[in-house]
């Protein structure tokens, strides 16, 4: 088996095992719904329906039996490999997991003790001799297979003899006895997987196991590697020779692959005799009862001078289980990889181009606050998966950063010189990328390109770096109000979850080119030859009919429109490797580089790539979701929608006594997000600088407790050097409590906590509502309400606080339904202080929200307030149009009765 199919199998099998493993914990412990086995109440199981928790809590306690089996024959295999098979302990289905973990365990082990490819032509060039030397020896062994039996010992197989399994055999001393070292026992469970389906580490007495020939047998002394040794030292030691490594590697080949990784208990030949290949009339066989293998005669290498020169002064550097792990440096600087590799995404999302940018950070914002606008009482916003939840931290943080940038210069393709027109530029003219042309004179300038000028534009290259040049100038082109974008092919399905009015998606390229001959012949048909493009898109009777359109496609199509010419349409064609024959504009496109044929520019192209396609597609599709789970906070049982009458005398005032002025009492830190941040009761003064930061960093942990380093690293898209510095600030302000424990102990375990001492007025909010908002006791809520002093995270900097968001919404979410239950009571009791208090409470911390804006206005109606009434719905209604977002039955109905006295008759 050659080094690189060992390598591939060795990273497949590791991949595997991690996802079993790790992946198995991870989905089940996501996913899994273990909770409703103890929640259920097991007397009515048979008489209430059920609602699929049951089942699923069934199914999550059947995948984490299969997750333990399967793990722990993962570990006995790993085991048995590591003590060469003579440790291995039983349990209920080992031996139905047993094939499969054992294969896996083979692969990795087999990298581990086999090695890779040496990268010196040296080793190389002896490695290749090997090769070619063994398959000559296999030639001659198949050749002699099929020649005339001249003795007796030629009627028996020359590959393989057998053995009768007696008892107390295993694998490993079949392997010992016959091939001398027990390592090679995977070569006897190779040849014998028919029989050995259920497990490898028993065998049958009576079993008949086929015994393979190895083709080669030992000859003269050998030694046994011993811990810590390497092969320039039993070189130095036996041979007197440190350089002769090189012949140790070459006699030793069937062995040795990584002349850097040699395993203590091997057995080595030694220089002076001779590995022998089968002879012609093949090789001497033993019997099933020989206790020892033969040894093949020693004879004088003849194949001496043609080996492959080696490098006597090249010696191999110590194996990698000698070189010292678990050092701090080897700890940061691996940290430090896997951040990068964590942040990588943000490459990705930069890579799109400022107008690409603004564009799908706007319409994600947008997106978002239509869900949280259109959510129900009681129901939770839809929280976005991994990948794409980073996929809009990294539009936010870039998006944040784009009015800090300066404008740069702009070179319109086939102009001489860099200007700096900023927006002054025509409604189809498209930011291609940076120039890195000699012109620009070594300021980053932007290549500008105008599609309509030139009608057809062919991307030509490599068809995924056409589609996503393509995207990032569709993206763009979107960024003005007059131009109509439209898409079609394959490639560009994910947009189709922007759900942007500009972008038009055609699943098949035929559909799209039918529909573009149709608006040719009508623009065509109808325009004025006494009026240019101009002014007709100055006219605002006509200008919408005449605004500029830009297909794009992602493959050539049959045939393009005749007239593109005054009609105001253009096309950009993905071609591949196709080439236009009607003399269009061609843009070559390759990895990191395009240029425009038209003028010659060379430029570094914006571009969406595949990672980034699917993520900001994932991103967009959570956003448009509609699928709202039922909120933590808000009960389900059957007595939950039971009003709570209110008491006589429910005003609002500070919370004094109870448990709830102990809860918010300032004996220890406490982090403040319910309006604008702050962090009340520190030890320590604040430090002198990255005060902001150091809170954010608390709110994380607290959010996040027993996270690493890297997950924080992560989540808050800092360098690991910003994020020691800032939390060995924290550390210093925090301080320590009475006792002499720091509120931010070192994380000796990896895992970072807090002082279990520290909260926020989020988490004491939140401990007001055990029993659910729709359930609790008014004093409760008002409790709750008293926390609220201002929108969440009021004064969060753009660019910071990326990974709270969706802890801002639920924080918004939760205070809204507070709020509009509170107010509902109130107003059923005819409290109307009480209510118009939690009213605005809720209207503090979400503004946009559609009940507590149903129930001011009700409250309004109430007092007999008819011009406050109007004003209120004129409000209301102006903001769902400018959301883009209807309002529901419930809020409709409210709204006809206030108004008309009545709400309309509806039919159905």
């Amino acid at each position: 088996m050659t080094a690189v199919v060992r390598i591939v199998r060795a990273v497949v099998s590791l991949l595997a095992v991690l996802g079993m493993v790790i992946g198995g914990a991870w989905a089940l412990a996501r996913f899994g719904r273990l909770s409703a086995l103890w929640t259920t109440d097991w007397r009515q199981v048979l008489t209430r329906p059920d609602d699929g928790s049951l089942l699923l809590a069934i199914i999550s306690l059947v995948g984490w039996v299969a997750w333990i089996l399967i793990t722990l024959s993962i570990v006995n295999e790993g085991l048995a490999a590591a003590t060469q098979q003579r440790w291995r302990f039983r349990f209920p289905g080992s031996e139905s997991l047993a094939p499969l973990t054992a294969v896996l365990i083979a692969g990795i082990v087999a990298l581990l003790t086999g090695g890779s490819a040496t990268t010196s032509s040296q080793r190389a060039a002896v490695n290749d001799a090997q090769s070619a030397s063994r398959l000559e020896a296999v030639f001659s062994n198949a050749v002699a297979t099929q020649a005339p039996a001249d003795t007796a010992s030629q009627d028996r197989s020359p590959e393989t003899r057998t053995h009768l399994v007696q008892p107390g055999d295993n694998l490993w001393s079949l392997a010992e006895r016959y091939y001398g070292d027990g390592a090679k026992w995977r070569e006897i469970a190779d040849a014998n997987h028919t029989s050995l389906l259920i497990s490898t580490d028993h065998l049958e007495p009576g079993m008949m196991l086929a015994i393979p020939e190895l083709g080669v047998e030992r000859a003269g002394p050998t030694i046994v590697v011993q811990p810590g040794q390497t092969l320039s030292g039993l070189s130095a030691e036996y041979l007197g020779d440190a350089g002769r490594w090189g012949e140790l590697v070459e006699l030793n080949s069937d062995v040795i692959s990584n002349p850097d990784l040699i395993d203590a208990g091997w057995h080595l030949q030694l220089p002076g005799s001779q590995k022998d290949t089968a002879p012609e009339n093949g090789p001497d066989l033993v019997s099933d009862s020989d206790q020892q293998p033969q040894v093949g005669r020693s004879e004088p290498d003849r194949n001496a001078d043609q080996r492959a020169p080696v490098d006597l002064d090249l010696c191999p550097v110590q194996p990698i289980h000698d070189q010292p792990r678990g050092s701090d440096e080897h700890s940061v600087a691996v940290g430090e990889q896997i951040v990068t590799a964590l942040q990588s995404h943000q490459a990705g999302i930069i890579a799109l181009g400022g107008a690409a940018i603004s564009v799908l950070a706007s319409t994600f914002v947008l997106r978002r606050r239509q869900q949280l606008a259109k959510r129900p009482v009681g129901r939770a916003v839809p929280e976005l998966g991994l990948r794409a939840r980073r996929a809009s931290i990294g539009l936010a943080q870039a998006a944040s950063a784009l009015p800090l940038m300066d404008p740069a210069p702009v070179v319109t393709a086939g102009d001489q010189a860099p200007d700096n027109r900023g927006v002054n530029r025509g409604e189809t003219e498209v930011a291609l990328g940076v120039l890195n042309d000699a012109r620009s004179a070594g300021v980053r300038a932007e290549l500008h390109y105008d599609v309509e000028r030139e009608q057809v534009t062919w991307l030509h290259g490599r068809q995924d770096l056409c589609v996503g040049l393509a995207c990032a100038m569709g993206l763009a082109l979107t960024e003005s109000p007059m131009v109509r974008v439209v898409v079609a092919g394959e490639s560009f399905g994910w947009l189709a979850t922007l759900e942007e009015p500009r972008l038009e998606v055609f699943a098949r390229v035929d559909d799209a080119c039918r529909w573009l001959d149709g608006l040719v012949a009508q623009r065509i048909a109808n325009r004025d030859p006494d009026s240019s493009l101009m002014q007709l898109r100055a006219d605002p009777l006509v200008s919408e009919a005449w605004s500029p359109v830009v297909l794009i496609i992602d493959e050539p199509p049959a045939r393009l429109p005749r007239r593109f010419s005054g009609a105001g349409i253009s096309m950009i064609i993905c071609a591949g490797e196709a080439m236009p024959v009607d003399g269009s504009a061609v843009i070559q496109v390759s990895a990191g580089q395009a240029t425009c044929l038209l003028s010659g520019e060379r430029f570094v192209p914006y571009t969406v790539n595949g990672e980034t396609q699917r993520a900001l597609g994932e991103a967009f599709e959570g956003a448009a979701a509609t699928d709202y789970p039922v909120a933590p906070w808000w009960a389900t049982d059957e007595t939950a929608d039971l009003p709570i009458l209110l008491p006589t005398a429910i005003r609002p005032a500070p919370v004094e006594g109870g448990a709830v002025s102990s809860m918010a009492s300032a004996e220890h830190p406490m982090v403040k997000l319910l309006g604008t941040i702050e962090l009340v009761g520190a030890r320590n003064a604040p430090p002198p600088r990255a005060v902001k930061q150091c809170i954010e960093y608390c709110a994380w942990l607290l959010e996040n407790p027993g996270g690493t380093a890297i997950m924080m690293a992560d989540d808050l898209m800092v360098a690991e050097t910003t994020r020691r510095s800032n939390m060995s600030r924290l550390r210093s302000w925090l301080g320590a409590d009475d006792h002499g424990a720091a509120y931010l102990p070192d994380a000796y375990s990896g895992q970072i906590s807090l002082h279990p001492a520290i909260t926020s007025d989020w988490e004491l909010l939140q401990s007001l509502l055990g029993g659910g908002v729709n359930r609790v006791a008014n004093s409760s809520l008002v409790h709750a309400l008293e926390f609220v002093r201002g929108a969440p995270l009021a004064d969060a900097a753009p660019g910071q606080w990326h990974w709270a968001e969706q802890l801002r919404q639920n924080m918004v979410a939760t205070i809204c339904d507070i709020a509009v239950v509170l107010a509902r009571r109130a107003l059923k009791a005819g409290d109307l202080d009480a209510a118009r208090w939690a009213i605005e409470k809720g209207l503090a911390a979400g503004v946009e929200d559609e009940h507590l804006a149903a129930a001011q206005i009700q409250l309004a109606h109430l007092q007999q307030d008819d011009a406050l009434v109007d004003q209120l719905v004129m409000q209301l209604t102006r903001r769902t149009r400018a959301l883009g977002v209807d309002l529901s039955d419930e809020t409709v109905t409210l709204l006809q009765e206030v108004v008309e006295g009545r709400a309309r008759l509806r039919r159905a």
